[in-house]
């Protein structure tokens, strides 16, 4: 399974979410045994504002400890005026064919 959060916010708060990222970052560190980072940061600019993706590989049994991580992460930064963020669940393709008993 991979877990895809997305963030997005105003072009002007960005000093703030870096701040903010980084004392999450040291609070809530990457861990390895939990879920392995694809993409760890991927950033856009938008009409909108700034788009974050985090794309991670969560291992076998440890979906609720990996969403817990990326969710404790970004409600760090939900104070900050104008970011929101969602996370999406993804099956890999074991995962898919076993929903059609393959």
């Amino acid at each position: 399974m991979y877990l895809f959060a997305t963030s997005v916010y105003p072009n002007d708060k960005s000093r703030e979410v870096v701040d903010i990222y980084m004392k999450a970052m040291t609070k809530y560190p990457d861990d390895t045994a939990v879920s392995i980072p694809i993409v760890p940061v991927g950033v856009h600019a938008t009409l909108e504002g700034m788009q974050v993706i985090n794309i991670y590989e969560v291992k076998k049994g440890k979906y609720e400890e990996a969403h817990a991580l990326a969710r404790n992460r970004l409600a760090m930064l939900q104070t900050i005026p104008g970011y929101r963020w969602k996370i999406d669940n993804y099956l890999n393709l074991e995962e898919a064919l076993k929903t059609i008993g393959l």
